[in-house]
């Protein structure tokens, strides 16, 4: 099957790494986790650990670098604290998911949504560029809701339900 499975709705908490010898910067916490798993996607068999991270283009501490400089170093930060453990101690890959706030992504993010679309694309038969633009489309307006919960704040009271969703039985007909 070339389908994609991932979870998401609850961070995946990582194995415990207290016999490895990990790089320094490596995150060792053991309360450490995931922002999404999804099976298959890079390799078939393999999970492939995904974590996310937003940052501000225009922060006062960013305007003299430019932000080809910002993305890249958000993912080496990230591929620092968890592409080892992930790797030894998970046995899967890791992919850091960098984004601004201006609606942005890293080059690792544009890979792992081309890989996506493509999947889609030969599965479904629809056209790539179409799925590719529905993908950031729905990218930016989640980025949005996420920047508004930030401002202000989650009004569920009650932890949602893990949700499973299978990438070959979503419909992305645009």
């Amino acid at each position: 099957s070339s389908g994609i499975n991932a979870e998401y709705g609850k961070e995946k908490l990582l194995q415990p790494c207290d016999n490895h010898n990990l790089h320094f910067a490596s995150n060792i916490a053991p309360e450490a986790r995931m922002d999404i798993v999804a099976n298959g996607l890079w390799l078939p068999m393999q999970s492939a650990y995904m974590d996310v991270r937003v940052f501000h283009p225009n922060a006062p501490s960013y305007i003299n670098q430019p932000i080809i400089n910002l993305y890249k170093s958000r993912e080496a930060a990230k591929r620092q604290a968890y592409g080892q453990r992930v790797r030894e101690v998970e046995g899967g890959t890791f992919t850091p998911l960098v984004m601004s706030t201006s609606g942005g992504v890293g080059r690792e993010f544009e890979k792992m949504m081309r890989k996506v679309a493509g999947r889609v694309a030969n599965r479904t038969g629809e056209n790539y560029n179409e799925i590719i633009n529905h993908l950031r489309t729905r990218l930016r307006f989640v980025l949005l809701r996420a920047c508004l919960l930030a401002i202000r704040g989650d009004r569920q009271k009650i932890c949602p339900v893990p949700v499973v969703v299978n990438f070959e039985e979503e419909d992305f007909l645009v």
